[in-house]
């Protein structure tokens, strides 16, 4: 783009620059404020004491990151409105960490949410699962630092490079200056820009398309109105099924095993306020997800008939709706940067917030228990120099997904199954299953991470069912005056023959020739990457059952009843646990009335 008009008003540069601006000094304040506070519960969990309302504005923002902002449109411009069962995956996550792990987490106080599978079976699992979360998060932060990176680059005359630098040192900073305060009062913040900027792309796309009824009458036409799809093929990508259920076990692994969730929980002083802070996360959450849909309509019927990517007028599919946002608000300047600094605003509350989590999951799990007697000053200052340090690693990671082509939610989805549907099982079986002993757990744990990722990379190099990623159709036949290289991109998405598959059209691109393509390809490797996390959770039980049969059950009646949580209050589902003693009971009640 190097027409003018393509870039930023001056408007726009002044309300992105005050977005980045406002959000540093927060975490300068926060950093002379809490000066003389050195320690690691002030860094990691903001003295355990933060109002549940701010919390539960960092819990939302923190997971919901640019991705919504930008990917999740594009997965509805090009699949349709299925994502938006995304809300029931959302509930069911709430409830189950509501009941079930909140008030484990709060009852042990735990530091590490890992710290959990040490106490419940053994170090060498802590470890384990500490490393392979770590990595999960790592690469999902790169992800989240590509995505807005990619916008700014689309809208102004900076690289995706150097794009990608400033986003990275900007968040960074003033996470390791200020710690766990200074990511929530900046998520409180952030969430309102996000909100206004989402929803006015939408109320401006609706209002230049000329009402909801042309919206509908587009998305109709383009076979966008599939929200009620609820075929029970596993085959098939976007389903009520795969999206409600298969990402909702996703979602249980963010609420209920998350690093970057559990610090927020015990940032909250008892179980109630915790529990407060989680619940109100549905509303926002819901908000946040319906709007992108939203979104992603205004964006099929503001450009149906002419694909700006297909078109070769932006280089990625996710520049598209920074492409709507400049064209729909032409005559509104600073309403453009409104938007881009919402997906950046989702991109600074998700990287500060995990690398204050992969900063608190280093020191707790890997350095602090060989050097139990650090001072805590030096215990705070060494957590800065993490948190500087993972900011630099997720940087790098990010300029190498910049040389993907792939779509991004699908991407983040098969990095959150690979590692989130063995996690869930592996403290499913510690909550509920005390007959699970540790080695069944570890070697649970590591078959469950091996299949998934084994199927999830599998997939991506055989030729699958047609349904497994099939785009709807999208076309350039009402552009006008299109660039010249348009007519030489070979852009057209082509399905499963019996000689030749492409696969440019699910973003790995490169072609192949087969004569013949085993039925496991078309069958398991074909299964809707939404459901990995279901089969690495099947896995991880599965094994972890068999395993612990093999070298010998653990037995109920000997097992510390402060690690499990019966999945209904009666006796049944104690399964021969003994109760917890009245007094521990008594001192946490105490604990949670209020002074």
């Amino acid at each position: 783009m190097d027409n003018s008009e393509d870039y930023f008003h001056p408007a726009d540069f002044v309300i992105f620059g005050a977005m980045l601006l406002i959000s540093t000094i927060i975490g300068i304040f926060f950093a002379v404020r809490d000066r003389s506070n050195n320690s690691t519960d002030n860094y990691y969990f903001a003295g355990r004491k933060a109002n549940p309302i701010p919390v539960a504005l960092s819990l939302i923002v923190s997971f919901v990151s640019a991705i919504a902002v930008i990917g999740l449109p594009v997965e509805v411009y090009l699949h349709g409105t299925t994502f938006a069962w995304n809300t029931i995956a959302q509930l069911i996550a709430t409830i189950i960490a509501i009941l079930y792990y909140i008030p484990v987490y709060h009852r042990l106080r735990l530091k590490s949410v890992y710290e959990y599978l040490e106490l419940r079976f053994h170090v060498s699992v802590r470890k384990v699962a500490s490393l392979l979360a770590m990595l999960n998060l790592i690469l999902y932060l790169g992800v989240v630092i590509y995505m807005p990176s990619l916008t700014l680059s689309a809208v102004t005359p900076l690289s995706l490079y150097w794009a990608i630098a400033l986003t990275s040192v900007i968040c960074t900073f003033y996470t390791a200056v200020g710690g766990m305060k200074a990511v929530i009062w900046t998520d409180v913040f952030q969430s309102g820009i996000m909100m206004a900027g989402m929803l006015s792309v939408f109320i401006q796309g609706v209002i230049t398309l000329g009402g909801i009824e042309p919206l509908r009458e587009a998305a109709d036409r383009g076979g966008r109105s599939n929200f009620l799809t609820f075929t029970f093929d596993p085959r098939t990508r976007s389903t009520f099924w795969t999206v409600a259920f298969g990402l909702g076990l996703n979602a249980c692994f963010e609420t209920g095993c998350n690093q970057v969730y559990i610090q927020r929980y015990l940032s909250c002083k008892t179980v109630k306020t915790a529990r407060i802070a989680l619940l109100l996360t549905l509303a926002p959450g819901f908000f946040f997800t319906l709007i992108s849909v939203a979104n992603g309509l205004v964006m099929y019927a503001f450009f149906e008939g002419c694909d700006p990517h297909k078109a070769g007028i932006v280089e990625k599919v996710d520049q598209i709706i920074p492409r709507l946002a400049l064209q729909i608000f032409q005559h509104a300047p600073g309403m453009a940067g409104l938007f881009v600094s919402a997906a950046y605003c989702g991109t600074l509350s998700s990287v500060s917030s995990g690398v204050n989590a992969l900063s608190a999951l280093t020191m707790m799990d890997f350095i602090s228990p060989f050097f139990p007697n650090m001072s805590p000053r030096i215990k705070v200052w060494l957590s800065k120099g993490l948190t500087l340090c993972f900011g630099l690693l997720v940087m790098a990671l990010a300029y190498i997904i910049s040389f993907s082509d792939a779509n991004i939610i699908e991407i983040v989805v098969s990095i959150s199954g690979f590692i989130g549907g063995p996690m869930i099982g592996i403290f499913t079986m510690g909550l509920f299953f005390p007959w699970i002993n540790y080695l069944g757990a570890l070697v649970g744990l590591i078959l469950g991470w091996a299949a998934a990722t084994w199927v999830g990379l599998t997939a991506m190099y055989v030729t699958q069912y047609e349904g497994s990623n099939k785009q709807l159709p999208i076309s350039i036949d009402n552009c006008t005056a299109l660039p010249t290289s348009a007519t030489d991109m070979n852009m057209t998405t082509t399905y499963m023959t019996p000689t030749t598959t492409s696969f440019e059209g699910s973003g790995y691109n490169f072609t192949t020739t087969e004569s013949y393509n085993p039925r496991i390809n078309t069958t398991f490797y074909s299964m809707s990457p939404f459901l990995y996390g279901v089969w690495g959770f099947l896995v991880t039980v599965f094994f972890g059952h068999v395993i612990s049969l093999i070298s010998g059950f653990n037995k109920p009646s000997e097992a510390n009843p402060d690690l499990f949580m019966p999945f209904l209050p009666i006796k049944a589902f104690r399964f021969g646990v003994p109760k917890r003693s009245k007094r521990k009971i008594e001192v946490e009640e105490e604990n949670e009335s209020p002074m």
